[in-house]
């Protein structure tokens, strides 16, 4: 069984200011979390509605998971992991730069192709969308557990990088005649206004993707976008 003050406490981390109080997040759905425990991050408490191997949870029944979850449809295994953030982020390495994207969905999946392509740091604006959000953490599928994360004033980290600066923008060298060193700094900005003023004047080189000419679309969803560059340089790395 589950106390109130058990459920109460797990209802609280589905805000911010709670998760970095306590320095706790949710994790739910039996592979999301096999991806965590797998990954040694710390573990606080854990329920399933049945017996897990290799696992002390709390049994719960399956009204009680309804109770907990932060999903529309509640799965067998809820855990509180411990927030697991490096402190400093790497100014010598291939790094995914996220001017404040908004949507935790799109943060979600960007962290996912993070953990497909290769890019295993993303150092994210203030501003950006909590990576411990529920709905970041779903929607990553366990690649959070994977991904070095860090949230820093852009400003500052930028200007202390002295690797080449790319930013995807509406106009610029088309990013299939880029060619990428091993190390460089990718700029994606905000889902509505890309990458604000201040932070462009740090970007050595703007890319863009090519279109179809007769295409009346404007621009791409950010996922879509992030998608075709990390493959472009996906498959760049491969050739060489």
């Amino acid at each position: 069984m589950i106390t109130n003050s058990e459920l109460k406490y797990i209802k609280k981390l589905e805000r911010k200011k709670y998760r970095n109080l306590y320095s706790h997040f949710v994790v739910e759905g039996e592979k999301v979390f096999k991806d965590f425990f797998d990954a040694n991050i710390p573990i606080y408490k854990s329920y399933s509605t049945k017996k897990i191997k290799g696992q002390n949870s709390t049994i719960v029944t399956y009204n009680c998971m309804k109770r907990m979850t932060f999903l529309k449809s509640p799965s067998n295994v809820l855990g509180i992991f411990s927030t697991h953030m490096k402190k400093t982020p790497p100014l010598d390495k291939k790094v995914l730069v996220l001017d404040d994207v908004s949507d935790p969905g799109n943060l979600g999946s960007i962290i996912r192709l993070c953990d497909w392509f290769g890019f295993e740091n993303i150092v994210c604006s203030k501003k950006t969308v909590d990576c411990y959000n529920p709905k970041v953490v779903q929607s990553s599928m366990g690649s959070l557990a994977r991904i070095n994360i860090f949230y820093e004033d852009l400003n500052s980290y930028l200007s202390k990088v002295s690797i080449p600066v790319y930013g995807t923008f509406l106009k610029g060298e088309f990013v299939n005649r880029v060619t990428f060193p091993s190390k460089f700094v990718l700029i994606f900005g905000n889902e509505s206004n890309g990458i604000s003023k201040s932070i462009s004047k740090f970007v050595s080189q703007k890319i863009t993707i090519p279109k179809r000419s007769r295409s009346v679309i404007d621009s791409l969803n950010i996922t879509s976008a992030a998608a075709i560059v990390m493959n472009k340089i996906s498959n760049q790395s491969f050739k060489c």
